[in-house]
């Protein structure tokens, strides 16, 4: 909901969104975000923003950042070798120990 206020250009809407997910404290889970409330600009670039980083915090290992990233216009790889723009982990050492032959080098970072 605060994402789309914020497209419309209704940013006190979408900060009263985005402070509720901010303020939360009565998650079933004990799960509490319990952060003080939006006190950024109000320009829709910078509510945006934060509702983007808000988002990957909250929906952490979901799988939802590529999409988001789409959506909010996020740049994708610059040159040839894309993989230089992207997270990776690397290999657990059980991985290597099981499977030597079979396990890629770690990528550069």
């Amino acid at each position: 909901k605060a994402e789309v206020a914020a497209r419309q250009s209704k940013l006190n809407d979408a900060v009263t969104q985005l402070d509720q997910v901010l303020t939360k404290t009565n998650d079933v889970f004990g799960v509490n975000a319990n952060l003080p409330g939006y006190s950024g600009t109000m320009t829709q670039e910078a509510v945006l923003q934060e509702i983007y980083r808000n988002r990957c915090i909250e929906l952490f290992m979901s799988g939802m950042k590529l999409e988001d990233s789409r959506r909010f216009g996020r740049p994708g790889p610059t040159d040839a070798n894309p993989e230089r723009n992207r997270n990776f982990y690397p290999y657990p050492n059980v991985e290597r120990d099981n499977n030597p032959d079979n396990t890629p080098m770690d990528p550069p970072v």
